[in-house]
C-alpha cells in the first residue's frame, strides 16, 4: 500500500478497497462542486477555490483517485448536474466555453500531482511547493489556448473584431494576470497543508 495521506484517514479503512476507493472519489467531486461555487465572478474565467482543492486532494490521494474524481466531476457536469462554477452550472457546451480549458489542464494536473505524491513529495514542504507551482502551471497552459481561441472564435462582442490569434492578449490579461494575486496565495497554501498533516500524522 502506497504511504499517502488518505490511507491515514481512519475511518475510510474500516471499509474494504473498493467501497473505500468509491468514497473518496464521491467526496472528492462533492468538494469540487463545492468549491468551484466559492468564487470571485470575474468574467469570463471566475476565481474559485477549486484549484486549491484540487491540488491537494490530488496530493492526498494519488494520481488514480485524483484523476477518476475529477472525471467524475466533469461528467456530473456533462449530463446536467450543476457543479460547474458559473451559469449554465452544467451540459457539455459548458466544456466550449472560456473554462473548458482550465478543466481540462485540472484532470491533467490532478494526475500529475498525485503521481508525485505517490513519490513522496507530498512530505516535505520544498517538493510540495514545486509540484504545486508544475501542477498550477499545467492547468494554465490548456486553459489559455482554449481561452484565446475562444476569445478569437466565440466571444459574444469581440470575436468579429479580431484578426486571428489577437484573442490571446485577452487570455492572458483575462486568464492570467488577472489571477496574479490570488494564485500565488492558494500555491503557499496546497504546498503547506499535507507536509503540515503529515507533521502531526507522524508525531502519533
Amino acid at each position: 500500500m502506497q504511504n499517502l495521506l488518505i490511507n491515514n484517514v481512519v475511518f475510510l479503512n474500516r471499509f474494504d478497497s473498493i467501497l473505500k476507493n468509491l468514497l473518496i472519489i464521491f467526496i472528492g467531486s462533492i468538494l469540487y462542486a463545492l468549491s468551484a461555487r466559492i468564487a470571485i465572478p470575474i468574467p469570463p474565467v471566475p476565481v474559485t477555490l477549486q484549484t486549491l482543492v484540487l491540488l491537494t486532494f490530488s496530493m492526498a490521494v494519488g494520481s488514480r483517485l485524483a484523476f477518476l474524481t475529477f472525471a467524475l466531476y466533469i461528467f456530473e457536469g456533462i449530463i446536467g448536474i450543476p457543479v460547474f462554477a458559473k451559469p449554465p452550472f452544467s451540459g457539455f457546451y459548458y466544456l466550449l466555453g472560456p473554462s473548458g480549458g482550465y478543466l481540462l489542464g485540472m484532470l491533467i494536473a490532478s494526475y500529475f500531482v498525485g503521481y508525485l505524491a505517490e513519490k513522496n513529495y507530498d512530505k516535505n514542504f520544498i517538493k510540495s511547493l514545486i509540484t504545486i507551482f508544475i501542477g498550477t502551471i499545467i492547468i494554465f497552459i490548456p486553459g489559455l489556448i482554449w481561452l484565446g481561441f475562444w476569445f478569437d472564435q466565440y466571444h459574444p462582442e469581440l470575436s468579429q473584431q479580431l484578426n486571428l490569434g489577437e484573442g490571446y492578449k485577452y487570455a492572458f490579461k483575462y486568464g492570467l494576470f488577472v489571477f496574479k494575486f490570488t494564485e500565488p496565495v492558494k500555491i503557499a497554501l496546497a504546498a503547506c497543508i499535507t507536509p503540515l498533516i503529515w507533521h502531526f500524522v507522524k508525531k502519533k
